[in-house]
């Protein structure tokens, strides 16, 4: 489902996005599930003085920036969050574990 969501993103956008990796934006998680269809994922990509609201799930993904509200285009900050959540779940994995729920106030 990351994968795909990430080949919707267009080049400009995705390699922003891989430019924010490198330069350690942060992604706060308020809620991870990972389910059959895909993983539900909310939270805030934070960097500077900046921070954006971006949920992603199986029936979408949204983000509180401009190029989502405004111009209605899969934006960075979903590009990031989308790899992001694809590193979380390959190191998981790697750790041979299963992935980890995160819910509010846990």
């Amino acid at each position: 489902m990351l994968r795909k969501l990430l080949g919707k993103v267009d080049e400009g956008r995705f390699s922003r996005a891989l430019a924010g990796l490198a330069a350690g934006w942060q992604f706060e998680v308020g809620y991870r599930v990972f389910g059959q269809r895909g993983v539900d994922v909310r939270g805030f990509v934070k960097y500077g003085r900046k921070q954006y609201t971006v949920a992603i799930s199986p029936k979408g993904a949204w983000c509180s920036c401009s190029d989502v509200v405004y111009r209605g285009t899969l934006c960075k900050h979903i590009a990031f969050v989308a790899m992001a959540e694809l590193a979380h779940y390959a190191a998981e994995r790697s750790a041979h574990r299963e992935p980890q729920e995160v819910r509010p106030g846990t």
